[in-house]
């Protein structure tokens, strides 16, 4: 069966590459002012790929395009730098100096309003994720916002395994019956874009993983620098970078280590990260496989907190237990704000509804093998408010809103404290877990924390669990449909003033709900 990524795609004309490289830049630590040679903020050609091959090969999910949108496929290439850690503490801090540079090569899926009088000013780069073929998961979360807004959405292809080939964190199989219908819509061949279609991506180079983060960083610049190319001559105010999963474990590193020498993005929006942060060699897979991956996964690093950018951190529910987020908890400052939302899992029926189309089910999860119903919770309408929150937070406004923090028992062999639903205490709430029609759960079925997702128990453990109430529970709780009714649209005016909710999620959560009047009768 094909594999499938469910987590976690240039004109004639290009920019000249910058070789003049600053002496030193500095670092600010507890112990001082330390220098540190800086990159060499090179700005990368930009070029368009020929006709050869097979056609754009789209990072999945491939949500579709927001109306009054174009979509480009681009290569951008240049020198990048890699980095060594002087001193990787845990708070955060870390100093890192410039080592060897290297030739590289990629790709970027470019998608922009077709008339520039509906930009909205601000760029969102996603760093794509690898963990199984490479993905855009924050697209799939975030496509209708972005939209809405006017945002320019830049896919980068990042890491290694994206453009060459190679081992992955996860092999996801798709049943039989639904394979068909994947091929037609959807690429699902995790062995790189040069394996691919080597006609259309031979030509991309890819040093390693730690070269990475100047190569992220190099399209972040290049969206100013070469925005004549890159963005269709459009003009950004703002460029804000987001990740998710294995992605968000990489921007942690790029926070901490690479962006105070070479500071690009005006904003990060960190989504779902586990407690660790990338090595700054880029060996994740040996972090996180290896003999000490637990420790590594409990080693509770957090985002340094003296950084002149806001910092979004935005965790769901199962982030905490299994992938030890828990442990890398980290209060809010001037410039650093987390959400843990409650009812939520690493991944949910959005995300596959976002390849397949249809209804929020939970048991889309059944193509992948799961055998429960998969999470069905508010996590892409939270992701969503919180973009909308750090567009304005990073263009000098107010930050978004605090939020309580989920209830957890424990830290040795922590578990999330629930009501007698099973629905989690604490945390960003919205109707669908304070007015409930199921239990909804980050954690995977029966249970478990780190070591069920390193046992190899397969990606369903990602997917959380919706437990629909019985017509006899719902009747007890609520009375009737109309008054299930009047207190969701109460739930959801109240989480929309308090900044948890945009107006068109809101709406569409009363829509949904609106179609429960039917488990009333």
């Amino acid at each position: 069966a094909p594999t499938l990524a469910v987590l976690t795609a240039l004109t004639a004309c290009s920019s000249s590459v910058t070789d003049d490289r600053p002496a030193a830049a500095t670092d600010q630590t507890e112990a001082g002012m330390v220098e540190a040679p800086t990159p060499s903020g090179n700005v990368p050609e930009v070029s368009r790929p020929g006709d050869e091959g097979r056609g754009v090969v789209l990072p999945q999910p491939a949500a579709p395009l927001p109306d009054g949108y174009v979509e480009e496929e681009l290569f951008l290439g240049g020198t990048a730098t890699r980095f060594d850690a002087v001193d990787p503490p845990d708070d955060g801090t870390w100093v890192a100096t410039a080592a060897e540079d290297a030739d590289y090569r990629t790709r970027v899926i470019v998608r922009r309003p077709v008339d520039a009088a509906d930009f909205s000013g601000t760029v969102v780069v996603e760093w794509l994720n690898v963990s199984a073929i490479e993905a855009s998961p924050d697209w799939g979360y975030l496509s209708e916002e972005i939209g809405r807004a006017g945002h320019v959405y830049v896919g980068v292809s990042a890491q290694a395994q994206g453009v060459e080939g190679g081992d992955t964190l996860l092999a996801v199989e798709v049943a039989d019956d639904a394979a068909e219908e994947l091929d037609a819509e959807a690429n699902v061949d995790g062995s790189g874009l040069k394996n691919i279609d080597p006609e259309r991506y031979g030509t991309l180079v890819h040093p390693g993983d730690a070269y990475a983060f100047d190569i992220f960083t190099q399209v972040g610049r290049a969206t100013t620098a070469s925005n004549d190319v890159l963005l269709g001559g459009l003009e950004p105010d703002q460029v804000l970078a987001i990740g998710e999963s294995q992605s968000a474990m990489f921007l942690s590193t790029l926070v901490n280590a690479v962006h105070p020498l070479d500071p690009v993005f005006d904003g990060f929006l960190i989504h779902s990260r586990g407690a660790g942060a990338a090595p700054l060699g880029g060996d994740l897979m040996a972090a996180r496989t290896g003999e000490d991956a637990e420790a590594f996964m409990r080693r509770g690093v957090t985002i340094r907190t003296d950084l002149e950018v806001p910092v979004f951190i935005l965790e769901v529910e199962g982030d905490l237990v299994l992938l030890g987020y828990v442990h890398a908890r980290q209060p809010d400052t001037e410039r650093i704000r987390t959400w843990e939302v409650a009812g939520t899992a690493h991944a949910d029926a959005h995300v596959l509804r976002s390849i397949l189309g249809g209804p929020r089910d939970p048991s889309i999860g059944s193509i992948l093998g799961c055998d429960t119903p998969i999470n069905t919770g508010p996590h892409h309408e939270t992701v969503q408010a919180a973009l909308h929150h750090l567009v304005r937070w990073a263009a000098g406004g107010a930050p978004p809103p605090e939020a309580a923090r989920i209830e957890v028992l424990g830290l040795d062999g922590p578990i999330i404290a629930r009501d007698d639903d099973g629905i989690a205490l604490g945390g960003v709430r919205n109707p669908l877990v304070d007015v409930p029609v199921a239990t909804l759960s980050g954690d995977p079925p029966g249970g478990g924390g780190i070591e069920a997702l390193l046992s190899g128990g397969g990606v369903c453990v990602l997917f959380g669990q919706t437990i629909a109430f019985d017509q006899a529970t719902l009747l007890a709780r609520y009375g009737d449909a109309d008054a299930y009714l009047e207190q969701f649209r109460a739930s959801a005016e109240e989480m929309l003033a308090a900044g948890y909710l945009l107006p068109h999620d809101a709406e569409q959560l009363i829509a949904a709900a609106e179609e429960n009047r039917s488990l009333f009768e």
